[in-house]
Formats: C-alpha cells, structure tokens, sequence
C-alpha cells in the first residue's frame, strides 16, 4: 500500500503543530490537531477521483464519492458490487481523506464514500465546548432524544444510496473509520449493522463513555462479537486498546468470526508506540517516521479489508 507525494501532500510543521493541552477533546493530551494547510485540510475536490454528493430524504447529508476504475473492475468480479464506508474523524471532510478514499476505490475496485456527519460542523468550530458539541451527535436517538441528526439514520441514509443508487450488494459493505469515526462504527456494529469488517486508526472510543455515559468495553465487546476488526493504536491511545492486556484489544483479538479469505489477517488492535493519535489522519508525514508509520497502518488496513470483504 504505497503512496505517492500526492497521496500524503507536503506541509510545515509549523501549520502542523501538537495539541500538547487542548480543552476539551476526545484526542488524548498530545495528539495532532486540525489539518490547518490547505493542500491538506481544505475541502476542495482538485485533482480528486470522486465527487461531493448531497444524499438523504432532504438532501442535507453530503458525501464524498469515489467509484472503482474501469480497469480495476474488469479484473474483479466482485468491483462494483462492494463499498467501503468511511467514518471521518472530527474534521470532517478534507482532501486528506478524499485521497484515502480514492486510493482504496483503485486497490479494492469499491465504491468508497466518506460522510459528513457533522454537516460542516466540526471540531474547529468547538475549541472550548467539545462535549457539549459532540453529545448532539448521538448515534441514536435513546442516546440524545430530540438530537437533530442522529449517526444511525445518517449511516441509513448511505446505505440506501449505495443499493439503491449505485447496485451495491448490501451484504458487501465495509466500514473504515478515523478517531470519532472508528467509535462510529464500532457503535454501528455494536448495534447489529452489518458490515463485513471494520478497520479503525486510532480510536476515540472514550466517547461512548465521557458523551454518553456507556461503558466502552461493553460496546467493544458487542461489535467484536458480530464483526471481525482490526484497529491501528498509538503510544499515547488508552492502554485498553493495547496487546495483549487491554481489555477492548482482548475483545477484538478473541472474537471468533469465519475464517478470512486466507488466515493471514486475522482481528487484533496493533499498536505503534511512536506514533501519537491522530498520526494517519492529520498527522505530520514531512516526517519520515511519521510517513512510514502511516503508509504501514494504512497498508495493513487495506489488506484486512482485502482478507474480510
């Protein structure tokens, strides 16, 4: 899974810069902030595969859009029936994200749409009030009654697009999430949606407990049971996601799902300690080993996506 200097585009440390004591988040102490550069954090499309979407009952939900090459597609039987989901993180949609998402519609021959929960929200808009923000993005309505967008009728709304819209066998969707998005999706698969798998970089999962006072271990146990997942943690991620002690890395690695494609990826969470949260999303790849790091995590997420889907 390598990348081109297009993939991880060139920026200063300086716009980069550590979150060393942020006020409120659901990123650990340390951990990279806001995309601040253009080239990196902007929602422009440029030179992009996809396009921006709006969906839903009253077209409110916007998505970003990649389909499989051609050429790709010819050479899969499955391309063109199989999606990948993304969760973003708290940032939203950028040109980061969208050249993720086209790089895995070329190497898997999917459809990849990434959403915008937070209707152009986002965290920067909320530098002092995160909780309170993010409390109003309930996965359901049992979590916030009367929240305006709920995650789960969002994720409904993509799937219904996806079969409806574009012929996408509903039983060959994967789910791949950044920070928020991986608590988003384990809460999906928690909650019986059915993904083939789910691939997360460092999670924020302490969501389900500071936001909604739901015992993650709990819910981590819930999706691991009903989903085979694989999640890439930092150094400075809460030790429960960590081999082999952490309660949540048990849950994920113990699961017992059918066997993959090969048995060479099964379900763990595998941690880089050098790395801090946030480091494949946002982070600073002028560096080199925080560009290894990240072109690694990446690689071995699109090989369980290879192995489950």
């Amino acid at each position: 899974f390598q990348h081109s200097v297009e993939y991880y585009p060139s920026y200063d440390v300086n716009d980069m810069k550590l979150e060393n004591n942020p006020p409120q988040s659901c990123c650990p102490k340390g951990s990279w902030e806001s995309p601040l550069v253009a080239s990196v954090g902007a929602k422009s499309l440029g030179s992009v595969m996809g396009n921006l979407v709006m969906i839903g009952s009253k077209k409110d939900l916007e998505i970003y859009i990649t389909k499989p090459l051609e050429d790709v597609t010819s050479a899969n039987e499955n391309s063109g029936k199989q999606a990948i989901f993304v969760f973003p993180d708290v940032y939203g949609l950028q040109n980061r994200l969208f050249a993720t998402c086209d790089k895995l519609a070329k190497d898997h021959g999917a459809y990849v749409v990434a959403v915008d929960f937070f209707r152009g929200d986002t965290m920067d808009n909320h530098p002092t009030d995160f909780f309170d923000w993010i409390s109003k993005h309930p996965f359901d309505e049992m979590q916030n009654p009367g929240g305006p967008h709920p995650v789960s009728k969002d994720i409904d709304s993509v799937l219904e697009y996806l079969t409806q819209s574009h012929g996408i066998d509903s039983s060959n969707i994967a789910a791949l999430g950044f920070c928020w998005g991986v608590w988003a999706l384990t809460k999906a698969c928690a909650m019986g949606y059915k993904f083939t798998c789910g691939v997360g970089f460092h999670p924020s999962l302490v969501i389900e407990e500071v936001a909604f006072k739901v015992d993650v271990v709990d819910m981590s146990i819930a999706a691991a049971k009903k989903t085979p997942l694989f999640f890439c943690v930092s150094g400075n991620d809460p030790d429960n996601l960590k081999s082999p002690s952490g309660q949540v890395a048990k849950a994920v690695s113990s699961s017992v799902h059918k066997r993959g494609k090969t048995g060479n990826h099964p379900p763990k969470c595998v941690e880089f300690s050098e790395m801090v949260h946030g480091w494949v999303a946002r982070g600073d790849i002028s560096s080199e080993n925080v560009k290894r790091d990240a072109q690694i995590a990446l690689r071995m997420g699109s090989d369980f996506l290879k192995e489950w889907m």
